[in-house]
């Protein structure tokens, strides 16, 4: 999956979405990113609580010391979380609790640059992306990629509600838009509503 860290260069102050590090030299290789740009990490933004997203989570917790926020519909899933794991056929530490819950109410904010959150879900039940307008960037988990969406096979997903997210919510954006996935490389809105066999 994607981890991404979403930075401003001038004053350096960043965040982390989405730490899915369960090797050490995945870790490594986020640390080592983070260091090399002096990047001062500030919150960790979940975009949703599938195991292959918060496997770095108590690691990124104690290494940068900063909250975890979330949206509180896919609390069950850190809270399950051993499950999950166990589903797999994987090993990694219990995940903490996130610190603050967020929804479309909210706005954060890293240095003047801000994240609107809109609630996507149907992937899960609290997914949610963070669209940043004035750069016309979206970061969107898994409800869309190139050319394919997010699986809904999984608990709670649901492919008409992950479909009306899609439509109602990412599409209202201009076609340039830039879609960062969970999985994947980047497309772009107008990529998707043209190409994408999901979704015409």
């Amino acid at each position: 999956m994607n981890c991404y860290i979403y930075w401003d260069e001038k004053t350096k102050e960043g965040v982390i979405i989405d730490p899915g590090a369960y090797e050490d030299f995945e870790k490594e290789e986020i640390l080592n990113y983070i260091k090399s740009n002096g990047i001062d990490i500030k919150l960790i933004l979940l975009t949703h609580g599938h195991i292959d997203h918060i496997m770095g989570n108590k690691w990124a917790i104690e290494t940068f010391g900063v909250p975890v926020l979330m949206h509180k519909d896919d609390l069950p899933l850190i809270d399950r979380a051993m499950d999950q794991a166990a589903m797999f056929g994987v090993q990694f530490p219990k995940p903490p609790a996130p610190d603050k819950f967020i929804d479309e109410n909210d706005v954060i904010e890293v240095s003047g640059n801000k994240f609107k959150i809109i609630h996507t879900p149907g992937h899960s039940p609290g997914s949610v992306c963070f669209v940043d307008e004035k750069e016309k960037m979206i970061f969107g988990g898994d409800t869309v990629f190139r050319g394919s969406i997010g699986r809904t096979d999984l608990w709670m997903g649901d492919i008409d509600v992950l479909l009306s997210s899609i439509h109602n919510k990412i599409f209202k954006y201009a076609d340039d838009f830039v879609i960062y996935p969970g999985h994947m490389e980047e497309t772009t809105i107008g990529e998707e509503k043209n190409t994408n066999p999901f979704l015409q």
